[in-house]
């Protein structure tokens, strides 16, 4: 039996859009699990529009997907729900995994309490007045978005919870390139959704000495110490198998679809 380390630490991009989305996919489908919490924190390496089940109920997906891949963007469903988010080396992302959690202890109030964290760790990093809350004509709306004074949106999370435990994904933009705030923009447009264009922004945009890998590292920082983790790496085995995982053809790669069907040995 191995040693259970109950908070596991790991961070750093396996390198690919789709293996980075089907990694926590798979810890979430890990039985006996030798941790309890993980959290992976990283700065994606590949331009990505990550839909959510409910975009694929739009009219409009299959031409937001193809714009998604005439502008570079892998187009990928990922696990939690939400709605579209798009980013690139940019965006900081961080999903935690806890395997103690069932539905009666996810939801709203979770939200909450990593909005709270998340805000905390923004205004340490400088004149970032960041809030909780939803700005109008937000992309990928909700009620525990991290906006900067109260009018741009630069924090987003989403949620999914299982049996065998819960993820809980965060997408914190930094440095916002044209070519994500057009994307987000055209994505938006396809899928039929309302979007004001100036509330897309990276902290950055107020703080500009800001970069994503000093971002992570303040992150990495706070759920170090708050939550007690340990440093460790991603479970071999799972990270060999996420990197099996690659597109075929035109169509939407879905991370649940995938993962369902190529379970780790």
């Amino acid at each position: 039996m191995p040693t259970q380390n109950p908070r596991l630490l790991v961070s750093g991009s396996t390198g690919g859009a789709v293996a980075d989305l089907v990694i926590p996919a798979l810890l979430l489908r890990t039985p006996g699990a030798a941790w309890s919490q993980l959290v992976h924190i990283y700065v994606p390496q590949s331009p990505t529009v990550a839909f959510s089940g409910r975009d694929l109920r739009s009219p409009g997906i299959t031409k937001a997907t193809e714009l998604a891949r005439e502008a570079g963007f892998e187009p990928v469903v990922r696990s939690p729900g939400g709605r579209m988010v798009a980013y690139d080396s940019g965006a900081v992302v961080i999903d935690h995994l806890d395997s103690t959690t069932d539905i009666r202890q996810a939801g709203r109030s979770t939200f909450a309490a990593n909005a709270d964290s998340h805000v905390r760790v923004l205004r340490a990093l400088g004149d970032v007045d960041a809030r909780i809350g939803e700005v109008d004509g937000e992309y990928c709306p909700g009620e525990f978005s991290i906006n900067v004074g109260g009018d741009t949106k630069v924090v987003g999370s989403a949620q999914r919870v299982t049996a065998t435990g819960s993820l809980f994904s965060t997408v914190v933009q930094v440095v916002v390139s044209d070519r994500v705030r057009a994307v987000i923009t055209d994505v938006s447009e396809a899928l039929g959704y309302d979007l004001r264009q100036s509330s897309i922004a990276g902290l950055a945009d107020y703080a500009p000495a800001l970069t994503a890998d000093e971002v992570a590292a303040a992150f990495v920082a706070d759920y170090r110490d708050r939550l007690d983790m340990t440093d460790g790496q991603l479970p071999a085995e799972v990270a060999a198998h996420a990197s099996t995982a690659t597109p075929s053809g035109p169509s939407l790669f879905h991370v649940d679809d995938w993962t369902r069907a190529h379970p780790v040995a």
